[in-house]
């Protein structure tokens, strides 16, 4: 599978998960690292309502497990000037 391919299916998916769980910010991009022996795919999620994080973090790693190495890590923000939210990122590591 080629990484535009892969890179579309991660932000579709990412946005599947926020969609189900009615987050109102969706993924636009997720970036792409290209290293001599693997290929990283980073992308995060904004997610305003804390009792959902549990089924999103076990919907990320249910559906983007099959991609590669999986590492996600989530964050609580608390912005100045805007509500609460936790910023959960995730990067897919797949040999060359």
């Amino acid at each position: 599978m080629d990484k535009e391919t892969i890179k579309k299916e991660l932000v579709d998916k990412s946005n599947d998960i926020l969609s189900k769980y009615s987050e109102p910010n969706m993924v636009e991009n997720v970036s792409v690292m290209n290293m001599a022996a693997k290929t990283v795919f980073l992308g995060s999620l904004k997610v305003y309502n804390t009792e959902v994080i549990p089924n999103i973090l076990r919907d990320l790693e249910k559906d983007l497990k099959g991609y590669g190495q999986l590492v996600i890590r989530d964050q609580k923000v608390t912005p100045c000037c805007s509500p609460s939210y936790t910023h959960i990122s995730f990067n897919v590591s797949i040999k060359n």
